[in-house]
C-alpha cells in the first residue's frame, strides 16, 4: 500500500517563512517535517509515498533524491496549476498500483496508529475512512459527527458554541479504496472535503476512525512552534537514541555559555561568551548567537544570527535573518529569510517581517 501526501499548497498561514521554504521542509529538531511524515507512513506498514507537489517543488525533490529511506519509495506528481485536495490525489493516480491507498495532508504531525486505522477501514465496508481527533475548542474547526456504527453522519463548518454537538475534527488522514479516484474529475480543481466526502457520506460509504493519539497541524506559527517544542521534548517523533540535549560536536562554545535542554544545535553553530540557549529551542546549521544573547523557546533556521545582547523568545527566525545588537524579538514574531532587525528594535505580538526587509535601528517598538 502507498500513500499520497498532499504538499502542493503555498503554506500561506506560515508566511513569511514559506516564501522561501516549502512547508513540508520546515525543520523540527533540525530535521525536515517530511522526514517525520515518512516515519509515520513506514510505521503504518506502507511501502512508499507519492508527493503531490505544486508550490516550490524543487527543494523537496532535491533533498529527498539524495536520501536513503531504507526501501521506502518516493515519487513526485507535480501540478502545473493548483488542483485542490482531490485534484492533487487524482493527479498522483498514475503512480499507484490500483489498490487501497492512504492520503495525508502535508502539514499533519501525528502519533496515530495508522495500521489500526487501515484495519478499521478494511472491516467497515466503506469506500473511504476519515481519521478523526478530538480538540479542546470545537468552534475553531469544521466538525464531523459520527453514528454508532462509525459512519460519518454529517459535517458542521465551524459552528457557534450553542451548535456544537461533537468535538471531533478531520485529522487530515484518510484510507480509501481505488473506486474513490474514479469519482474525482480530472484536470480541474476539486476539494476532497467539500465535494467528494459529502457525496460518499450521503451514500453511507464514508467511515470514521477516532484516534486519541498526538495530533497537530503545523500550518501556523503558533502550532509550528508548539510542534517543534513537542519534538524537542520527545512527546512525538522520538526514535532510538533520543537525547534531550543534541549539540553537534562542531559547535563553537565560548566561556560561560548556558545550554538548557531540551535543545537541538546543528553543525557549525557559534555561541558567544555568556550566551544562553534556553529550553525548547532549535538552532539550524551555521547559526551565530552573540555574547550575552538569549534564545529561548524559538526556532532559528540555517544561518540565522542573533547579535550580542539580543533576545529571541518564543519566535521563529528565518534562514540567514539577523537580529541586531540589543534587539528583542518575542511573542510569536516571525522573521523571513535574510531580513535584518536593526539594533535596539523590539518586536512582539506576532509581528511578521518579510524576507529581505531591513528595519533601521530603533525604528520599531511593540
Amino acid at each position: 500500500m502507498k500513500a499520497i501526501v498532499l504538499v502542493g499548497g503555498q503554506g500561506s498561514r506560515l508566511r513569511p517563512i514559506t516564501y522561501d521554504v516549502p512547508k513540508a521542509m520546515v525543520p523540527l529538531r533540525n530535521r525536515p517535517f517530511m522526514g517525520y511524515m515518512f516515519d509515520f507512513l513506514k510505521a503504518g506498514g506502507l511501502s512508499g509515498a507519492v508527493l503531490s507537489l505544486g508550490y516550490l517543488p524543487d527543494p523537496i525533490q532535491s533533498y529527498f533524491d539524495g536520501q536513503d529511506l531504507e526501501g521506502f519509495s518516493i515519487d513526485y506528481a507535480v501540478e502545473d496549476r493548483p488542483l485542490g485536495t482531490a485534484g492533487g490525489i487524482k493527479n498522483a493516480e498514475g503512480y499507484l498500483d490500483g489498490g487501497p491507498l492512504v492520503v495525508v495532508n502535508g502539514d499533519v504531525l501525528s502519533g496515530a496508529n495508522l495500521r489500526e486505522a487501515i484495519e478499521a477501514h478494511e472491516a467497515s465496508g466503506a469506500l473511504a475512512t476519515i481519521v478523526l481527533t478530538s480538540v479542546e475548542d470545537p468552534t475553531a474547526y469544521g466538525l464531523v459527527e459520527v453514528d454508532h456504527d462509525m459512519k460519518v453522519r454529517r459535517f458542521l463548518e465551524k459552528p457557534a458554541a450553542d451548535e456544537v454537538t461533537t468535538n471531533l475534527v478531520n485529522a487530515g488522514i484518510y484510507v480509501m479504496e481505488p473506486e474513490v479516484l474514479a469519482r474525482i474529475p480530472a484536470g480541474r480543481e476539486v476539494s476532497i472535503e467539500r465535494e467528494i466526502f459529502p457525496r460518499l457520506q450521503a451514500e453511507g460509504l464514508l467511515g470514521a476512525y477516532v484516534s486519541s493519539s498526538y495530533w497537530r497541524d503545523i500550518g501556523t506559527p503558533r502550532s509550528y512552534l508548539a510542534a517543534s517544542q513537542d519534538v524537542l521534548s520527545g512527546a512525538v517523533g522520538a526514535g532510538e537514541g533520543f537525547e534531550f540535549l543534541e549539540v553537534d560536536p562542531s559547535t563553537g562554545r565560548a566561556k560561560g555559555v548556558k545550554i538548557l535542554p531540551p535543545v537541538s544545535v546543528a553543525a557549525g553553530c557559534v555561541l558567544g561568551r555568556s550566551a544562553t540557549i534556553g529550553g525548547r529551542s532549535a538552532l539550524g546549521r551555521g547559526c551565530v548567537v552573540g555574547e550575552g544573547a538569549v534564545v529561548e523557546g524559538s526556532i532559528l533556521f540555517d544561518g540565522a544570527e542573533v547579535e550580542p545582547g539580543a533576545v529571541v523568545r518564543g519566535s521563529i527566525i528565518g534562514p540567514n535573518a539577523r537580529v541586531g545588537q540589543d534587539a528583542i524579538v518575542r511573542g510569536l514574531s516571525v522573521l523571513g529569510a535574510g531580513c535584518v532587525v536593526g539594533e535596539g528594535n523590539v518586536l512582539d505580538q506576532g509581528v511578521r517581517i518579510n524576507p529581505g526587509v531591513v528595519l533601521p535601528p530603533r525604528s520599531m517598538s511593540f
